[in-house]
């Protein structure tokens, strides 16, 4: 398992289509190797601060276990609609996986009132092993 910030791989729920990423993974995919890679962005709150956090699995029993726990969350669920109050956190929620049989992109926005069961622990779990790097203030 590795753990990266966005400051160190410059991707992230908003850094496009990931098309670069994709064709490198699609030849991999083809030759049997398995990666995952998770980006949990939180949005909102009263600072406005937006910290996210990024881990990267590979290899067949790190990338299932990561799996079982992504196929728990209710991706199809519809969307929750806008968090109750202004200053409320948003949770951005990006899986990119490349696995014989298994490969794709899935993305999901959770209030942070949603923000439980499968998807808590998914959360947790990405937070717990990809802590942020904190970010410097812009001048």
């Amino acid at each position: 398992m590795s753990e990266q910030t966005d400051d160190e791989t410059g991707t992230g729920a908003d850094a496009g289509d990931g098309a670069d990423a994709g064709d490198t993974a699609a030849g991999d995919a083809e030759a049997g190797a398995r990666a995952l890679r998770i980006t949990v962005a939180r949005s909102g709150g009263v600072a406005g601060m937006s910290p996210s956090w990024t881990v990267t699995a590979e290899g067949e029993s790190d990338v299932d276990g990561w799996l079982d726990l992504v196929e728990s969350c209710p991706w199809d669920a519809g969307d929750p609609g806008d968090p109750d109050g202004a200053d409320r956190f948003v949770y951005t929620i990006r899986v990119l996986v490349q696995a014989p049989k298994v490969a794709g992109e899935r993305d999901a926005r959770v209030p942070e009132r949603d923000l439980t069961g499968p998807w808590r622990d998914l959360v947790d779990r990405v937070k717990a092993e990809a802590a942020p790097r904190p970010r410097r203030a812009k001048r």
